[in-house]
């Protein structure tokens, strides 16, 4: 009987080794990804929608153009359940709604004639407000298109009422698709715009309006595309600011220091949860995570991540081919001017101690480099506020100062 059940285990496990072997072998599926590319709105029409308008509860819409065809509503706050982002399709005159389609539509939006005053009717709640549009708050904003080569590109400018020299920032998406769409994004590039700062918020290449691929592409190419609209602040609006740097979020904490290298006007770098590892090696850390949070103990996570990891990277070996290797380390040992490396410490998706360890052995060697590290403790990737699950105010707060202090 014993040796009957041991010979069932040895046989299921033979299988299993079987499965992970020719899963780690087999190559997987090409991720096919296809590219739809909106245009620079033309319409003076709806152009002239875009601005802020103000309720009698003291609430400050935002309009602006999105991503794709037509306008987006945002409303910015602090709180998950009071956000709204919105998209708004023109219908015809001043009519507006979130899908096209009258009939079933949640919100229903319509500007008057005078662009002073916008009725919103949400049918859900049948609540009907007002809002006066201002025509100085905040910031103003403008849809630009720049060019990398013969590559168009495309993003959202804010530019701050203010009249004293300014700081301008250049945002770097992180991973996948991504553009000014993405609210998490928006709602920082808003708050840095409400507290003076020029800011740029681009589409990636080969999201909303900007033209290109982002699956086959490698950190240089993004670096490009981002030395692009640094040129575009330099040549069009030098006038209006001291001193230019970049954000780079998760994936575009890797660019912004080959931007370093290749840009020498930058005068810093904020690198926001981004690995100081190589791609593969946080991929793999990742992976391993995602495995362990689905209840598999530690010895089996290990071995499982690096089959899985090498089919994650399969389905895009063009990019991993390009940009897996890529350590950002020895371009950090050139840098001269500072840097802020913003890490949070139950981060599943970077190995954070992995690049402080890497961090600490660089300045032991390099004494001398502006590298400054801030740690959010109690926050995932996202940087949340576990209370309000959104993006917590004290790191947009120290963002903010510490820029402002460059």
């Amino acid at each position: 009987m014993i040796k009957k059940i041991f010979k069932s285990i040895s046989i299921l496990l033979a299988l299993i080794i079987l499965v992970l072997l020719g899963l780690y072998l087999i190559p997987p599926k090409q991720e096919i990804i296809e590219y739809e590319y909106a245009d620079i709105e033309r319409n003076p029409l709806v152009n002239s929608k875009v601005g802020w308008y103000s309720t009698d509860d003291g609430k400050n819409y935002q309009i602006t153009w999105g991503a794709k065809q037509g306008l987006q509503l945002n409303l910015f706050d602090f709180d998950r359940i009071n956000l709204k982002s919105l998209r708004l399709k023109h219908i015809k005159e001043h009519e507006f709604d979130t899908d096209g389609d009258l009939a079933t539509t949640e919100i229903k939006f319509k500007i008057n004639d005078a662009d002073s005053v916008w009725n919103v009717d949400v049918s859900t709640s049948k609540t009907n407000f007002q809002a006066v549009r201002q025509d100085s708050l905040f910031y103003n904003q403008e849809e630009i298109a720049y060019f990398n080569g013969e590559q168009k590109l495309a993003g959202l400018l804010l530019t701050p009422y203010n009249n004293r020299k300014s700081t301008a920032i250049v945002f770097i998406h992180g991973s996948g698709i991504s553009d000014r769409d993405n609210f998490w994004y928006m709602h920082q590039a808003h708050y840095l715009a409400q507290n003076g700062f020029f800011v740029l918020l681009p589409d990636k290449r080969g999201c909303g309006k900007s033209n290109g691929e982002w699956h086959t592409s490698s950190f240089n190419d993004f670096a490009n595309d981002i030395s692009a609209a640094l040129d575009y602040l330099m040549v069009n609006k030098q006038s209006e600011f001291e001193k230019i740097g970049v954000v780079g979020i998760s994936q575009g904490g890797w660019i912004s220091h080959l931007v370093n290298q290749n840009y020498k006007d930058l005068d810093f770098i904020v690198d926001v949860v981004g690995s100081s590892t190589s791609p593969n090696e946080q991929v793999k850390f990742e992976v391993m995570n995602d495995i362990r949070n689905s209840g598999a103990p530690k010895f089996i996570a290990n071995p499982l991540s690096l089959v899985f990891a090498k089919r994650a990277r399969g389905k895009r070996k063009i990019w991993w081919n390009q940009n897996g290797e890529f350590d950002p380390i020895p371009l950090m040992s050139e840098t001269t001017i500072p840097i802020l490396k913003i890490f949070a410490d139950q981060d599943v998706n970077v190995p954070v101690k992995r690049s402080l360890n890497r961090i600490d052995e660089l300045l032991k060697d390099n004494p001398n480099l502006l590298i400054e590290i801030k740690i959010f403790e109690g926050s995932s990737h996202a940087l949340f506020n576990k209370e309000t699950n959104w993006i917590r105010k004290d790191y947009l707060d120290y963002l903010n100062s510490w820029i402002s202090d460059k």
